[in-house]
Parts: structure tokens; sequence; C-alpha cells
């Protein structure tokens, strides 16, 4: 019986943990963006998005749109939602991340971050800022 409910209990914290992870892959790539290391979040980005987008280009298109903003003040999570497949891309596990970010030079910002469990481990597969 006690067996039985501690097994109960740990898949009671171990839902939470996992439902964090995307979360937290999200956050740690921002992070390198936010510090304008561009080259480093390409290169931690999932292979599909590699294959769409050079590194050139990439780092070419954030410093035109994201390094304007400045630093970030604050950045708090807008949607998070999950789903099994994407327009144009194969059935997988992807995650949907809408944050409400404040920089320095744009004080009311949406960023949204497409990942992707494709490789194993949740990667960045877009990026959009409005």
């Amino acid at each position: 019986m006690m067996k039985k409910l501690l097994f109960i209990l740990s898949l009671c914290f171990t839902v939470p943990v996992l439902a964090n992870e995307p979360l937290n892959a999200g956050k740690a790539w921002l992070n390198i963006i936010d510090k304008a290391n561009y080259t480093k979040s390409w290169q931690e980005a999932d292979p599909t998005f590699k294959d769409q987008l050079t590194k050139q280009k990439w780092g070419e298109a954030l410093k035109s749109v994201r390094t304007p903003l400045g630093h970030v003040n604050s950045r708090e999570v807008l949607i998070h939602k999950e789903y099994d497949s994407l327009p144009n891309m194969p059935k997988g596990d992807y995650v949907v991340i809408q944050y409400k970010t404040n920089f320095s030079n744009k004080k009311e910002a949406v960023e949204t971050i497409t990942l992707s469990k494709s490789s194993g481990q949740w990667r960045a597969l877009g990026y959009f800022i409005k």
C-alpha cells in the first residue's frame, strides 16, 4: 500500500516537471538571444530550423529586428500550448509559447517561440516578435 501511494505521489510531481521542460528550454534559448549571442542561438536551434535558415541569415535577421529593441526589462508567459502537429511539419511534439515582453526600446511586445522535440530535446523551431 505504501509503495503504491509513493508511486502515485511521484507521478504528481513528475508531470509538472515534464510540463516545465519546454518552458525552461524556451527561456534558456531566449536568454542566449538576449545576450546577442545569435550564432549560439542558431547552433542550439532545432535541426529543421537550421535547414531552413543559414547561421549568417539568422544573425542578420536578429541584428536588424531584435537588437534595436534593446535590453529585456521583463518577460512573462502569456500562452503555453502543446501540439502534436503543425502546418507543413511532420507529426511530433511541439509547444508554442507567447511572452509579453518589455524591452528598453519597446514597452509592449509579444514574442512567440515554437519548440520541437524532434531531436530528443526541446529546441527552438521558430521565433517571432510583434
